[in-house]
């Protein structure tokens, strides 16, 4: 697929170039989340990423542990970071969790996302990631960092105030057992909640390393089928909404929300986002493509404004 109709990052005023370096900065460190299968069929993608990059895997309800652990070692053999989804309500029992858990210390993984997952079980053995937390068997069995989901969107079947208190916990947790607590926010189509939650993160006066999660380049089709899967509903519906909606259901491009994120950041606000998180839904190729073509817009505007 190619990239001609990306629109080129224009060479603007100063503070326009500010969050340009931003973008930079934020697209660099990127992580993404890849699907096992395109893992399995693609590793020397990520042999082209730089050394460390995160790799996030996640748990599909028909997937396998076996799976993700062996997605897991091509990660680490091609340079880069793996870090697991593990949802809470696909764990069987006690056990099985331990055995999850002690598996990813035998490849080194100290790394995990935790997630409540989508499966609807009618007495889980953990109904949701705090649960988990609490059993202590993340930190051990050798897990120092452990990544949350944040839905600026909401949520569709929990409450903001629910969202909250269960973050509150989750942070009590890290401080209790000792891992590093990192966020990483649910994609959208619509910057405007995102950047009003990072609002509310920076008033806030909390701490703790944000990922933005952002879709990928990818088909508005694919992309408005797992939005809905997701329970991204505000986004949706602004969308829907938007008059230019049907010269969109070509190509989504990221861009529409790491733009206007780079510019809030660039603004001086003291808010601690580290990166941007693509999800890739299934087009790992794709978006290491995009990833590298707007990197490369972006050093050629900073040497030319070098040459001024």
């Amino acid at each position: 697929m190619g990239f001609d109709d990306v629109k080129p990052l224009p060479l603007e005023p100063s503070n326009e170039f500010e969050t340009k370096r931003v973008l930079h900065r934020l697209v660099a460190n990127t992580s993404l989340e890849a699907v096992v299968r395109d893992i399995v069929r693609h590793p020397a993608l990520l042999a082209s990423l730089e050394a460390g990059t995160e790799v996030f895997v996640p748990f599909p309800p028909r997937g396998t542990w076996d799976e993700t652990l062996g997605a897991c070692r091509l990660i680490q053999t091609n340079g880069c970071c793996p870090v697991p989804h593990v949802p809470a309500r696909m764990v069987r029992d006690r056990s099985q969790l331990i055995e999850w858990i002690k598996s990813l210390e035998t490849v080194n993984v100290r790394s995990v996302m935790l997630i409540a997952g989508d499966v609807d079980t009618v007495s889980p053995c953990y109904k949701d990631s705090l649960e988990v937390l609490n059993t202590k068997i993340l930190t051990t069995h050798g897990i120092e960092q452990v990544s949350i989901a944040a839905y600026p969107d909401g949520h569709p079947q929990i409450t903001t105030i629910k969202l909250q208190e269960a973050f509150n916990r989750k942070l009590e947790f890290a401080i209790r057992d000792g891992f590093t607590l990192r966020v990483v926010t649910q994609f959208g189509f619509d910057a405007d909640p995102l950047l009003s939650w990072l609002a509310r993160i920076r008033g806030s006066g909390m701490n703790i390393p944000i990922s933005v999660g952002v879709a990928a380049r990818t088909q508005m089709k694919t992309l408005l089928l797992y939005a809905a899967r997701c329970g991204v509903r505000h986004s949706i519906d602004g969308f829907l909404v938007n008059p230019s909606v049907a010269r969109m259901l070509g190509q989504w491009d990221p861009l529409k929300v790491l733009g206007p994120v780079s510019a809030y950041l660039s603004s001086g606000e003291d808010i601690p986002v580290e990166k941007a998180h693509m999800f890739t839904f299934g087009g790992l190729q794709r978006t290491i493509e995009w990833r590298d073509r707007v990197l490369a817009q972006c050093d050629e505007i900073e040497a030319r404004v070098a040459h001024e």
